[in-house]
């Protein structure tokens, strides 16, 4: 006899042998019982969980000869023909190859032949989604008033696509995932019968990797099986070109030390053993839900046994701030990773990111970050009831002292995020001196507290350049064709904001003033003379046809 694979040779029978789906075949036995028989089925849910077998065992029912209650005794013809697929009253469509108008227009014609004395005629319509929208049409007025004695039995995988028009003349029927108890005890019996030595782990490893399908658990046992001696562990994850949640783990170990050449290097290991890196990272994602899991409910998920403390001490560690920003990463980066040409530069990239996102302190707020929101909270709550914003940035000399005395002294030369010291104290000089070559020299920390306070301040005020500084007025220059940043500048918050600054860092308050070079050049040594000549009105038309940065005004 030719080999069967064993979801073919393991397939029920019998309504008492389905697996995990109680539900729907306790429904079918008391219709069975009752003789009500509905003439239109819909099965719908997951592959692998049942219901084409489902569909075959009823069949079998309903023409055995020789039932025992509601079972089909597998024995009379009927049962026989029906289960090696020859029964003349049973018949299996595929509608994915069988989707057009004139199949179904068939069929329907085929329909209106009775069946057998005492026989029903079973249509079995497998993918039932696929049929078109005229294929659906003809097979309407059929199931609407099928002829007596027939029963349409519809599978899908995908019931969001069938019309409504078709699911209002069904019965339908939900199957749901296997759980992985029920698949581990069913893989157990099968292995104990054809006496093979599995381990139990080995067994625990495909039940979760088939996804809550009993058909996809026999086909990974049955690959596993070709191999010789007692089936473990390793021997699953060698046939199902997996890394192994040990792998994970170590990975894992190498994220937490924040070791860039150990990850890269382990990562590198792997996939000279022939690992795919997208799978390394699909698998070191699983292993981090698992961790989340863990994390969220104090319950270990389904893992290994030896496994479980050793993650349990990995999740106390990471911390759940942490881990949540490890996965956002990963999922990120393994959607796009599918589509890279360069997969293990696409893996690197991804772990090199995820340690250098992380940070230290691994979900643990120091106490300096805490100390520094407690500030930002209470500046929230000056502004709030009317305060300044410099006022609330003012601090007594003596909490100051007190929090630099707090630091480590290996930190207190460090400038304190939450006030600039003024560029005249640390210098030693009194701000009434300061001279134009101190803003020049310092012109760097004025952009970067821009930066701070307002990104896209800074990137307007990236394109000028300081000038003169004359009085308490410091003078901007930008380049011809950047009138637009000039403008921006210009604008009301953005100029307090970069005044603010000047004021911060300078110890004095300082106004701005933005020009264009030929503004500054043709026209800032006589500025009302200029002024005066642009109230012109052939000047101001000259500016609206060509633009005011195009605009040079001469006096003769």
């Amino acid at each position: 006899m030719a080999y069967l694979a064993l979801y073919r040779e393991w397939r029920p029978k019998n309504f008492k042998d389905m697996v995990g789906q109680e539900h729907v075949t306790k429904t079918l036995m008391n219709a069975l019982v009752q003789s009500k028989v509905a003439h239109a089925y819909l099965l719908s849910g997951p592959r692998g969980t049942g219901k084409t077998t489902t569909a075959k065992v009823l069949a079998k029912a309903l023409n055995c000869e020789h039932r025992d209650g509601v079972e089909p005794c597998n024995q009379c013809p009927s049962c026989l023909s029906i289960d090696q697929g020859s029964a003349m009253e049973v018949f299996e469509i595929d509608a994915a190859s069988n989707r057009g108008i004139d199949e179904i227009r068939d069929l329907r014609d085929k329909v209106r032949l009775s069946a057998g004395e005492s026989k029903y005629k079973v249509y079995i319509i497998d993918e039932v989604h696929m049929l078109t929208t005229e294929a659906f049409n003809a097979l309407l007025k059929t199931l609407e008033e099928p002829p007596e004695r027939v029963v349409f039995i519809l599978a899908t995988t995908e019931v969001h696509k069938i019309p409504l028009t078709i699911l209002s003349r069904v019965q339908r029927f939900e199957f749901h995932r296997i759980s992985l108890e029920q698949i581990y005890k069913h893989l157990d019996k099968v292995c104990q019968t054809i006496g093979r030595d599995v381990d139990s782990e080995a067994l625990q490893i495909i039940a979760q990797k088939s996804e809550g399908g009993l058909r996809d658990a026999l086909s990974i046992l049955d690959q596993c099986l070709l191999l010789d001696g007692k089936l473990g562990v390793e021997q699953v994850y060698q046939v199902l070109g997996m890394v192994g949640e040990e792998f994970s783990a170590k990975l894992v170990d190498h994220l937490l030390a924040r070791d860039y050449a150990k990850t890269l290097g382990f990562l590198g290991e792997g996939i000279n053993q022939g690992m795919d890196p997208r799978q390394i990272i699909r698998e070191l994602l699983d292993y981090l839900r698992q961790a989340l899991l863990y994390t969220s409910t104090q319950a270990f998920p389904h893992i290994a046994p030896h496994l479980k403390e050793h993650l349990a001490f990995q999740c106390e560690t990471i911390g759940l701030k942490t881990l949540l920003q490890w996965i956002g990463i990963l999922l990120q980066g393994e959607s796009q990773l599918k589509y890279a040409a360069n997969a293990r530069l696409a893996a690197e990239l991804l772990l090199v990111q995820v340690i250098y996102d992380s940070g230290p302190s691994y979900g643990k707020e120091s106490p300096q970050v805490l100390e520094r929101l407690q500030e930002l909270e209470e500046e929230i709550k000056n502004l709030s009831s009317g305060k300044s914003r410099k006022e609330s940035k003012v601090e007594s000399p003596k909490k100051a002292e007190e929090r630099s005395s707090d630091l480590p002294s290996h930190k207190k030369h460090v400038e304190s995020p939450v006030q600039d010291k003024p560029v005249s104290t640390q210098e030693g000089k009194d701000s009434s001196s300061l001279s134009f070559q101190d803003v020049q020299g310092h012109w760097g920390e004025v952009l970067e507290q821009v930066r701070k306070r307002k990104k896209s301040t800074h990137a307007f005020l990236m394109e000028g350049k300081p000038v003169e500084l004359d009085g308490d007025t410091l003078v901007i220059v930008f380049k011809e064709g950047f009138s637009f940043h000039r403008d921006k500048v210009n604008q009301k918050e953005n100029r307090e904001t970069i005044e603010e600054v000047l004021g911060s860092l300078f110890g004095k308050a300082y106004a701005l003033q933005s020009l264009l070079e030929n503004e500054y050049v043709k026209g800032n040594k006589d500025s009302d003379q200029a002024e005066k000549s642009k109230e012109n009105p052939m000047v101001k038309k000259a500016a609206d046809l060509f633009g005011s940065d195009l605009l040079i005004v001469q006096e003769e």
